[in-house]
């Protein structure tokens, strides 16, 4: 697995309105794409089951991300989360 930091991408409305994001652990192609919760948090993986990234659609709470991320990177991820992320997307 080529493991990245964290990338992250927006989609946003003309108005400015988030409407998704996406966040990139790794730049292995995508094999398989698991819906989390619903249509509302997405997953890909790799061929080897590693979360390639998360798409959020809606709002979603941040131990529901971070629990899909390996321990050793959980910490990190969680600290990027509650710095960086839209709080209409995401939430403690």
């Amino acid at each position: 697995m080529t493991e990245i930091g964290f990338e992250i991408s927006t989609s946003a409305r003309d108005d400015g309105t988030i409407e998704a994001v996406y966040i990139h652990f790794t730049h292995n192609p995508v094999a398989k794409t698991k819906q989390i919760q619903g249509d509302i948090l997405l997953a890909d993986f790799d061929k080897d089951g590693k979360v390639v990234g998360l798409e959020i659609l809606a709002p979603v709470r941040i131990s529901d991300l971070t629990r899909l991320v390996e321990p050793a990177r959980r910490t990190p991820f969680e600290s990027l989360l509650q710095r960086a992320y839209p709080p209409e997307l995401v939430h403690a």
